[in-house]
């Protein structure tokens, strides 16, 4: 078989169900299987960064900003 070698940069949104605490693990664990041989990974760093839940009620604030300044247009 002939060897090729591969850069990835990936910045991927994980939804799960999985502790925290195990995610990072998990997700290794799912990258080595589809590599086959541990060997060949040559470099793999893996950091989680917690995101706000998404069902929160927060606003986009861009939205809140047009809406103003199309509310103080309107008036003007």
């Amino acid at each position: 078989m002939r060897p090729y070698l591969f850069e990835i940069t990936a910045l991927v949104v994980v939804r799960s169900e999985t502790d925290p605490e195990e995610l990072p693990a998990d997700l290794y664990a799912r990258i080595t299987e589809f590599i086959e041989n541990e060997d060949d990974l040559l470099s793999l760093e893996i950091e989680m960064f917690p995101l706000p839940d998404a069902n929160s009620g927060s606003s986009d604030r861009r939205d809140d900003i047009d809406s103003e300044e199309g509310g103080e247009a309107a008036m003007a």
